[in-house]
């Protein structure tokens, strides 16, 4: 049984370090996608074989790949036969923006995609923070130029890591309400992971804003995103699968070359 309708025309693979995205879009055109998610330890683990199966035969599409893991980027080359056009993201996939940074080879793509979809919603000088297992915060200027930003440990991340590197510490709900005073371990944590991580965005966006005399838009997307949009007091956007977006606008600047 394959995963997607045979009336789909291009296959966003998006490879997270915690989840693997296949968005299927009817029409690169349209912004309107059907997910179907897996973790990445999952994919990792499975034969690549039989993976092929997962591909109607009867009908080849196109495929755009944003991959922060080599080892599954390096692994979906395997894909190639199934696809009319397979394209891989990397700094020196045509965006529409331009790298100003050190090392543009060490970009992130997903921070790249994101900011691609980020810039041509708007068109202004914006920070676009990505709440995954990490949170990025990535620059993009009114000229599309993209400048740099900052990365921390996700959310998801400090809870894990708070949990395994301690004797006593919990995991908790990162679902339940954050209130600054936690009156226990439970909403002290909370406190800490949730409200720190706002605070940590807010601040190095402010500080960013004076350094760069700016003032950005904000944009949050990410697994994330909804959890720490709800204590953010800078107006912003919010747009979970903002990289996905951007990955079909990407495909659209590549499609004739």
């Amino acid at each position: 049984m394959s995963l997607y309708s045979e009336q789909s025309e291009l296959v966003a693979i998006k490879v997270g370090n915690s989840t693997v995205n296949f968005a299927f879009f009817k029409t690169p055109q349209s912004s309107e996608f059907h997910l179907v998610s897996f973790d990445t330890r999952e994919i990792l683990n499975c034969d690549f074989a039989n993976l092929t199966s997962f591909f109607s035969p009867h009908k080849k599409l196109d495929c755009i790949v944003c991959s922060v893991v080599p080892v599954l980027t390096e692994k979906l080359s395997y894909f190639r036969k199934l696809f009319n056009k397979m394209i891989f993201i990397n700094s020196k996939t045509p965006t529409g923006l331009t790298l100003k940074i050190r090392n543009p080879e060490s970009f992130g793509v997903d921070r790249l995609a994101a900011t691609v979809a980020a810039y041509e919603l708007l068109k202004k000088n914006i920070a676009v923070v990505d709440a995954g297992t990490a949170t990025t915060i990535t620059v993009v200027t009114k000229e599309g130029e993209i400048l740099g930003g900052a990365i921390m440990p996700g959310v998801g991340t400090m809870n894990y890591c708070l949990h395994e590197k301690t004797a006593s510490l919990p995991l908790v709900d990162l679902e339940k309400d954050a209130e600054p005073l936690g009156m226990d371990t439970h909403s002290a944590i909370l406190s800490g992971i949730v409200l720190g991580t706002v605070h940590a965005i807010e601040g190095i966006i402010g500080d960013i804003e004076r350094k760069i005399n700016l003032n950005l838009e904000v944009v949050i997307t990410g697994g994330y995103c909804e959890i720490l949009s709800k204590y953010v007091h800078k107006r912003h956007l919010l747009n979970k699968h903002l990289v996905i977006e951007g990955m079909r606008l990407i495909y659209l600047k590549n499609i004739k070359n």
